[in-house]
């Protein structure tokens, strides 16, 4: 065993360690390196570490090295030590001998002479804690060491029962039975426990009208909150119906499943949201307490309070829940707001109705039964709202009001369908199921990361797959482009698109965006593939992730195709937005100048294919010459590399006759070949030789290659040397 310069022994243990020494005169300082939770009967190992450590005083460590043997026990109450010789080996290590006499006992010799200068012992702690108040003793009579106690834990062990279960504020469910039940809270009275158990059960009675919602047939992910020492677990939790053995599920009775990180300190955690229905959707749930009885392993069984079935006097029904496609048409569905009692609605509050999950077609809205225009649409905030009018319901008569109106899926939209409605004159806002969006397609990319400033950049992939036959429909087509709230600094040139089992036809890019027609559908759900997209980005594109859109027809049937004249084209109208596809990289700027170049300084020598960046030697494949007009001419490239420029950021064409494009920081340089003059951001700055090409490698004549960059330059004639400088 490695002691790391310390005199180590291993021993382990797991408890609130509180270390009461009881002395009278020190020759030793005894403490535990670490406060550890345990629980009874649990064993503390080796790995986690827990050490009583022994330091002897100064006159101690003296009277050992001269001669002085050193003998002392450790004791145990309410623990045992580990019987386990390669923990307790009896053999003499480093000076030190560890010996288990018994369950309770540790023997601890320090050999004469040992040099214990700047060191202290290790005793690791490992055994088995029991019920009551573990301590570990230290018997040092007629020894240089100090006695004492040191208890293991500041309160009585913790039992099995290592967790607890309590409720939050009571909620109130209507009589229709939707709604939420009370946070409940699992607190753990030992580190680690509730994901070491990492299940929870929540059971509604069998007599109860109430069942969990049908959505946690399938694994849901729930809302929760973590506190304490859970905070930084990164806990995810997921609720579904309790199965037995054969497969069959339980819908009164819920079961969490908690995954994260054990943090070795302890925390609680708040399950919310937990939501309900009623058994019987076509009848009343009884009015009265709500009561679930919570179960996991190391927790007393708990009934708790967590809702209140109470009748708000208004109820709100659908005949029958529909099903819809995102992107395609909608379906009718019919509501139904009935009084339970007479004045139950103020005819001064208006009631409101929202739609999650979907979007009404406010053209469709009918009244089957109340007074002429009781409810009406409107639109806000791009989504449409009805009001009923609740000045037109009936005095002293229980009122209710039919209603037909079409809900369509987004493009993005997936899941249940709910109906709100809002009022002053409700306790609480009413909600109702009117059905589920189906997706058309499913979505999967891989993002793609920009460099700015630069053309020709090639990557990314997005997959465009069918969840059924059919679902993208002949002769229309899909658009892809960057998204315009995002930025108009990156630009789409190219892309590959292939497809599996649908064929499409007219691929093309244009101003940006990506068109494809669909050519036939599918016999069976197929996929469309977009890679290697290439983009163009300039200098103005901030740093930043960027979103993709996916829209035109053949995604919604509220866009349009392109057409010869699409000025007025809505291919976005109802789109998919890919977030974050589109990632611009964060540059080093923490050691650039003013110019946005890179602090530094380069020297280059005539003649010569070696040179110094800040002292450290390179290599370059040109070498620095003196032209026939006397100017002495660099290499563009490896002057320009100094600075932090990558070749990425110096572009060559053989536009006339041979144009280098240069990304300087803040500036975007210009020069041709055989000219002297270089274009500055676009403004015209002569120079005093013209740019030449050598074997391969662009020359520019050394001062106009510092004034060019904006950087300091010095000409040594005597050494031949020109040295670059930017601070």
């Amino acid at each position: 065993m490695k002691l790391r310069q310390k005199l180590a022994v291993v021993l382990a243990s797991a408890m609130i360690i509180t270390a009461v020494p009881v002395v009278t005169s020190a020759a030793s300082t005894n403490s535990f390196n670490k406060t550890l939770s345990i629980v009874a009967d649990k064993e503390i190992t080796t790995a986690q570490g827990l050490n009583l450590t022994v330091k002897y005083d100064d006159s101690a460590v003296k009277t050992i090295a001269n001669g002085t043997k050193d003998t002392f026990f450790v004791n145990a109450t309410d623990f045992k030590f580990l019987n386990d010789t390669n923990v307790y080996t009896g053999v003499e290590k480093d000076g030190v001998t560890i010996t288990r006499l018994s369950d309770t006992q540790l023997k601890v010799e320090v050999k004469a002479g040992t040099n214990l200068t700047g060191k202290e012992l290790e005793i690791a702690i490992a055994g088995t804690p029991s019920k009551g108040t573990p301590a570990i003793i230290v018997d040092a009579e007629d020894s240089l060491a100090t006695s004492g106690k040191y208890a293991l834990s500041n309160s009585e062990v913790v039992t099995d029962k290592v967790l607890t279960a309590t409720a939050g504020d009571v909620k109130n469910i209507s009589i229709d039975g939707y709604g939420s039940i009370a946070d409940i809270t699992i607190e753990e009275k030992a580190a680690d426990t509730l994901l070491e158990k990492g299940e929870v059960t929540i059971t509604l009675p069998n007599s109860s009208e109430l069942n969990f919602n049908s959505t946690y047939k399938t694994a849901q992910e729930i809302e929760i909150a973590a506190n304490r020492g859970l905070s930084s677990a990164s806990i995810k939790a997921t609720a579904k119906y309790f199965e037995d053995a054969n497969g069959k599920q339980d819908s009164k009775k819920l079961v969490i499943t908690l995954t994260g990180n054990k943090t070795a300190s302890r925390g609680s955690v708040v399950l919310k949201g937990i939501k309900v229905e009623a058994e019987d959707k076509k009848a009343d749930v009884a009015t009265g307490e709500v009561k679930v009885t919570v179960k996991a392993n190391g927790m007393e069984d708990t009934k708790l309070v967590v809702a209140n079935v109470a009748d708000f006097g208004v109820k709100l029904n659908v005949k029958e829940e529909v099903e819809v496609v995102a992107g395609k048409d909608g379906k009718t569905v019919k509501v139904t707001l009935e009084e339970s009692a007479i004045d139950s609605l103020n005819k001064k509050q208006n009631v409101y109705f929202t739609v999650d999950g979907a979007k009404i077609d406010a053209s469709s809205l009918k009244i089957v039964e109340g007074a002429k225009d009781i409810i009406t649409a409107a639109k806000a905030d791009d989504e449409v709202e009805l009001t009923l009018d609740a000045s037109k319901l009936t005095a002293d008569a229980i009122n209710k009001v039919v209603f037909e109106f079409a809900v369509e899926g987004k493009a993005a939209n997936t899941g249940d369908i709910v109906l709100k409605a809002e009022s002053r004159a409700l306790e609480n806002d009413i909600e109702v199921k009117l059905g589920t969006v189906k997706e058309a397609v499913k979505v999967e990319a891989q993002p793609m990361t920009v460099k700015v400033g630069l053309k020709g950049q090639k990557g990314g992939q997005v997959v465009i797959t069918e969840t059924d036959a059919e679902m993208l429909p002949r002769g229309e087509q899909i658009i892809v482009e960057v998204a315009k709230d995002s930025t108009k600094g990156i630009n789409v040139t190219n892309a590959t698109v292939e497809a599996k089992d649908v064929e499409i036809k007219d691929v093309k890019v244009e101003d940006g965006k990506i068109f494809f027609t669909i050519a036939r559908t599918s016999e069976e759900a197929g996929s469309i593939t977009i890679k290697d997209i290439t983009v163009d980005t300039d200098r103005t594109v901030p740093e930043g992730s960027f979103d993709l859109v996916i829209g035109g027809k053949a995604i919604s049937k509220d866009n349009t195709n392109k057409v010869s004249d699409s000025k007025d084209a809505k291919y976005f109208e109802d789109a998919i937005t890919v977030a974050d596809f589109f990632v611009v990289g964060t540059p080093n700027t923490e050691d650039n100048a003013a110019n946005g170049l890179k602090k530094g300084t380069g020297i280059f020598k005539v003649g010569e294919k070696s040179y110094t960046v800040n002292g450290e030697a390179k290599e370059m494949d040109a070498a620095p010459y003196i032209a026939k007009s006397n100017r002495v001419m660099v290499p563009v490239r490896y002057v320009s590399d100094v600075f932090g420029i990558n070749g990425n950021d110096v572009l060559f064409s053989n536009e006339n006759g041979g144009t280098i494009t240069i990304f300087a920081g803040n500036k975007v340089l210009q020069v041709v070949n055989g000219s002297n003059i270089a274009l500055v951001n676009g403004v015209r700055v002569p120079m005093d030789e013209k740019v030449s090409i050598v074997d391969g490698r662009t020359y520019v004549p050394v001062g106009e290659m510092g004034r060019l960059l904006g950087v300091d330059v010095e000409w040594s004639n005597e050494t031949k040397t020109a040295t670059f400088s930017n601070k």
